[in-house]
């Protein structure tokens, strides 16, 4: 290798090391990112890694999701600063946008705080036959055998636990449902989670780590493919027309796609139910995004489901967006879809699959985190739906969170359901 390339590789991995060290931290003044209507708020700036050099700021407040009511820019040198971020007289969240440009990096971050949120009114009406329509739905695929299929899973088990691809006949379009199931191996009856798929084309893997404390799980694939084809039959699905199935049919509430998967996690109830290793009793939802939706969704149809797991739940306030405030994932009416959606077949079908709606029928224990960062599943549109829970609910914030699950999210998680499962047991 010669001098001139040693150079330019040494070159190179000097300014990816000095771009990697590059931050921004936008941190509100109060420590908690909660505040009062009317109270204003400052968003404390710290720049670090840039270097000497002089910079320029770009900031953008406003509510989330929302054009900003407030935008700037500046040239600096020194590393904080503060933006003046005003105030909301609306329950909500207000959003600050930093973005930091030199010579030769560009650093963009975020930070939302918390204007009463737990006054949150949903936007999205319910259907008089919001009911009857559900009621109908799933009595009409009770109607179908499960006709149920266990494939072992050789290469998935573990010492403890075996591994199954399980499928069952599903309801709409007569399509099979998949899922992947863990199961003890030790004789015993033992309690159960159901987890629901967050939004995209590849399937959940098993989880053994349950299974080792004595609890049965199925990870459910809401897709009409089995889960053991190659991965690169779900690479191809995403790179695909298909990645937009959360959009499919959604013209009527007969065609609309997710009436498909509902029924079908509903029937996934029965596929536990049906195992003699189950408990009889003890049965968890839990999902994140889009599987938090289908959470609260299926814990309201089904009241076998004794508690429920929903982390930054999407399917939340649809209509959100038509009130001038941020709506829910996959954001029907947002300004990138509104011209392909706004209409009134699609407005008269959205609040059948919306989980404001389901979340009013809750009446088992929750456990539900969020971020305040998160753009795609909103905080203002999942509290459009938490709001709506009277049954008892346990919160874990992370104000500063993103759209993913942490770590720590999920530690509290299985905490919370195993604390659940003894206390229903006892």
């Amino acid at each position: 290798m010669n001098k001139k390339i040693k150079f330019l590789l040494s070159l190179f991995f000097c300014f990816t090391f000095i771009y990697s060290q590059s931050k921004v931290q936008i941190i509100p003044e109060k420590t908690d990112w909660f505040y009062d209507l009317g109270e204003h708020v400052n968003f404390n700036v710290v720049v670090s890694g840039i270097g000497a050099e002089e910079y320029l700021v770009y900031y953008e407040v406003g509510a989330e999701k929302m054009p900003p009511t407030k935008s700037g820019s500046f040239k600096l040198s020194k590393p904080n600063f503060s933006i003046a971020g005003g105030t909301m007289l609306t329950p909500g969240f207000l959003r600050c946008t930093i973005t930091i440009s030199t010579t030769n990096k560009r650093i963009r971050e975020i930070s939302t705080v918390a204007f009463a949120p737990e006054d949150i009114k949903p936007t999205i009406k319910e259907p008089k036959d919001f009911k009857k329509f559900w009621d109908k739905t799933i009595n009409d695929s009770k109607k179908v055998p499960l006709d149920l299929k266990f494939t072992l899973l050789e290469n998935r088990s573990t010492d403890s636990c075996n591994v199954y691809q399980v499928e069952y006949q599903g309801y709409e379009f007569k399509n099979r449902a998949y899922g992947i199931l863990t199961l003890p191996k030790k004789p015993g009856k033992y309690p159960a989670i159901i987890r629901f798929p967050g939004a995209g084309v590849h399937p959940l893997g098993a989880n053994t780590y349950m299974a080792d404390k004595d609890v049965i799980t199925l990870n459910l694939y809401i897709h009409p493919f089995p889960i053991t084809w190659d991965i690169s039959f779900y690479d191809s699905l995403k790179n695909s027309a298909y990645i937009n199935y959360r959009f499919y049919g959604v013209e009527s509430k007969e065609t609309y796609f997710f009436k498909r998967v509902i029924s079908g996690c509903v029937r996934a109830v029965d596929v536990i139910y049906s195992l003699p290793q189950f408990d009889g009793e003890n049965l968890a939802a839990w999902g994140s995004s889009q599987g938090g939706g289908l959470s609260i969704i299926t814990t309201a149809l089904d009241k076998r489901i004794k508690m429920l797991v929903a982390l930054c739940p999407a399917m939340c306030d649809y209509t959100g967006y038509l009130h001038n405030r941020a709506g829910g994932s996959p954001h029907f009416f947002s300004k990138e879809n509104i011209d392909m959606f706004h209409n009134k077949e699609v407005l008269e079908t959205l609040p059948y699959y919306d989980a404001v709606n389901f979340a009013k029928m809750i009446t088992v224990p929750g456990y539900y985190s969020w971020g305040f960062n998160d753009v795609s599943t909103p905080p203002t549109s999942f509290y459009s739906a938490y709001n709506m829970i009277t049954a008892p609910k346990e919160t874990f914030i992370i104000p500063e969170g993103v759209h993913k699950i942490y770590p720590e999210q999920m530690e509290k998680t299985y905490d919370w359901i195993m604390r659940m499962f003894k206390q229903q047991i006892k």
